[in-house]
């Protein structure tokens, strides 16, 4: 399989499965081409093309012109220099490893990964917030967030690719829509009463079980087992966790159980106040399901080996 394939088969896998309604979608991808097509000089000439594509700027091929055939690929969570440099190792002992995949985003990928935030309030919208009160409470963090990438060194792994000469590509959001998705559709059709009925749900799931046998399975972080589940947000993808003060606001839309991979300090506090019940998942059994996702859609075509590293675990279903 080229490289470029299983990009387009990814990235229309995470189309496929955005939790927004398709007029937010599109809604963003109109905003998209009407900057690019406002934009002049070196603005226009460094503009990242791929978003007129689609909307997940942290979904990336890293290295690699896309001409290249793809049969064994290293995965992990994360991919850092280290990773890198396991890679040609491997590659010294005889392994073949024609591509790196990592979940969390790198170079350019990482810089502007802010720009999916934006997924969000097209959730928060489903669930009976305003459109305008949606756009609102996520300016501030996304801007927050922007500022706190701007100054990381974002290029160093990519940069090590290149030097080795290993293509490289990252499956950010493409993939959190999958395991968001994926989650939503099942608590919609289970309907669990209470959150020990949650806890039960996600632990016969396989990457959940995996997780529990290193350590980091499922958690109820706010309320209890015997509490009620009520209407349930799944709240996965959208890049990184959203502003603290949406949380009062979806609880008087009705959400009464939120289910994600992982919550700060700030928000845990927050919706402990709120009566809000708060399921932990896990973060790398989250990220995990939601790439296995994405690889069975790439299976369907093709046979691919995997090698497993950085927290990744491949499981077929």
């Amino acid at each position: 399989m080229k490289l470029k394939e299983i990009y387009d088969i990814v990235t229309g896998k995470g189309l496929r499965e955005d939790p927004r309604a398709k007029r937010a979608i599109d809604e963003a991808m109109k905003k998209t081409k009407e900057e690019y097509r406002k934009a002049k000089g070196i603005d226009k000439r460094t503009f990242d093309t791929e978003r007129l594509k689609h909307p997940y700027a942290d979904t990336r091929i890293l290295n690699g012109t896309g001409k290249e055939n793809i049969k064994n690929i290293l995965v992990g969570i994360d991919i850092d220099v280290q990773e890198i440099l396991l890679a040609d190792k491997l590659r010294e002992k005889g392994q073949k490893i024609d591509l790196v995949i990592s979940h969390h985003p790198a170079g350019r990928a990482y810089a502007e990964f802010y720009r999916v935030m934006d997924i969000q309030p097209g959730i928060w919208e489903k669930h009976g917030l305003k459109k305008e009160i949606a756009e609102s409470l996520m300016k501030d963090r996304m801007d927050e967030v922007a500022r706190g990438v701007a100054a990381r060194n974002h290029t160093r792994a990519v940069d090590a690719a290149k030097l080795l000469g290993i293509p490289m590509m990252c499956i950010h959001t493409a993939a959190d829509n999958c395991v968001t998705s994926y989650l939503q559709r099942l608590f919609n059709k289970e309907k669990p009463k209470k959150l020990r009925n949650i806890l039960s749900i996600l632990k016969r799931i396989p990457e959940y079980k995996y997780g529990m046998k290193m350590g980091a399975g499922p958690v109820i972080l706010t309320g209890k087992e015997e509490s009620d589940a009520g209407r349930i947000l799944v709240d996965m993808t959208g890049g990184t966790s959203g502003p603290d003060k949406v949380l009062p606001r979806l609880s008087q839309s009705g959400i009464k159980t939120i289910v994600g991979m992982h919550c700060r300090e700030s928000a845990f506090k927050l919706a402990k106040g709120e009566f809000l019940n708060y399921v932990i998942a896990g973060h790398m059994s989250s990220d995990t399901l939601g790439l296995n996702i994405v690889f069975d859609e790439l299976e369907k075509k093709e046979k691919l080996k995997f090698v497993e590293c950085s927290g990744f675990k491949r499981i077929r279903r």
